[in-house]
C-alpha cells in the first residue's frame, strides 16, 4: 500500500534533509526566533505534509508555540 506523500506525488524526507531542519531548528530555539520556527514549520508542512512522521517528530522539537 503506497503512503499518501507517495500518492499526492510529494518528497521523501532525506537523512540529510531531517538533520538540517533540525539544525535550523535547534538554533531557532537557542534564540527564541519564533519567526524561523514559524517559516521552518511552513516549508515542513508544504513541502512533505503533517502525514510524514519526520515532519512531526521535528515539529515536537519546537521549544515554543507559533
Amino acid at each position: 500500500m503506497k503512503k499518501l506523500w507517495e500518492v499526492l506525488g510529494l518528497e521523501s524526507m532525506t537523512n540529510k534533509d531531517y538533520y538540517s531542519y533540525k539544525s535550523a531548528i535547534e538554533a531557532a530555539n537557542d534564540t527564541q526566533d519564533k519567526e524561523a520556527l514559524r517559516q521552518i514549520q511552513k516549508q515542513l508542512i508544504a513541502k512533505y505534509t503533517l502525514d510524514n512522521e519526520d515532519v512531526r517528530d521535528l515539529l515536537r522539537k519546537f521549544r515554543y508555540s507559533v
